[in-house]
């Protein structure tokens, strides 16, 4: 049974502009999935459709064999509890700590996480900023930004990790390291899906190509 179902799904926006033509596709468990295509193909719309922000104009995607028009509250809750998303605009908090906004994302998440402290650490050591811990984000560059975007994205434990861009703004080493992280939590049966048009991360061969353009699945590898 596939996790995520995307049956004859299109998204228009007023008053003509076709961002999402006609997709089908099954993502499964432990699937890597790399959206790829040209900017404006529709990868940042298909990724908000998955994680609920818009609703297709025609069409319907499935939780499980669940419609996600006929989620009740509380499965459509726990769909969003299951997942991770890294926002290609970092969406953190900027008044607050690199701690905080890490923090912030385990208290939502509404899991129950053994010495959150310590494990909120060893995410930061792995991304090398432990020592920007208790920086205000406002104070970061846009790299290392993004890093805290990423650790506040997994360190939930998603089952589906989506991440729309999550390198754009890094340095192949960063890039490397990141993707590597991501492999890891591949290898533990999470499902991710990475939009990119990156050729540092498209020539890795990580897992299943799904291309876009102008709106419509032309690549299903």
């Amino acid at each position: 049974m596939a996790l995520i179902t995307l049956q004859n799904v299109s998204k228009i926006y007023p008053p003509f502009f076709k961002a999402l033509i006609n997709i089908n596709l099954q993502i499964y468990k432990g699937d890597f999935i790399i959206l790829t295509g040209p900017t404006g193909a529709g990868k940042t719309t298909l990724l908000k459709l998955i994680y609920k922000e818009e609703k297709p104009t025609s069409g319907e995607l499935f939780y499980q064999n669940i419609p996600y028009s006929k989620l009740k509250p509380k499965e459509l809750s726990f769909l969003r509890q299951n997942l991770g998303i890294i926002f290609q605009d970092y969406k953190l908090f900027p008044e607050l700590t690199v701690y905080e906004n890490i923090k912030i994302s385990l208290i939502l998440s509404k899991k129950f996480f053994k010495d959150a402290k310590l494990l909120i650490y060893e995410y930061l050591e792995r991304f090398n900023i432990s020592q920007k811990a208790q920086k205000k984000v406002k104070e970061l560059s846009g790299g290392e930004q993004q890093k805290v975007g990423i650790i506040r994205a997994i360190i939930r434990d998603p089952e589906i990790l989506i991440a729309d861009e999550p390198t754009g703004n890094l340095d192949p080493v960063s890039i490397n390291e990141i993707l590597s992280i991501l492999k890891d939590f591949n290898k533990e049966g999470k499902t991710i899906i990475l939009a990119t048009h990156d050729p540092i991360i498209l020539n890795q061969n990580l897992g299943k190509i799904v291309k876009l353009n102008k709106g419509e699945l032309v690549e299903d590898v």
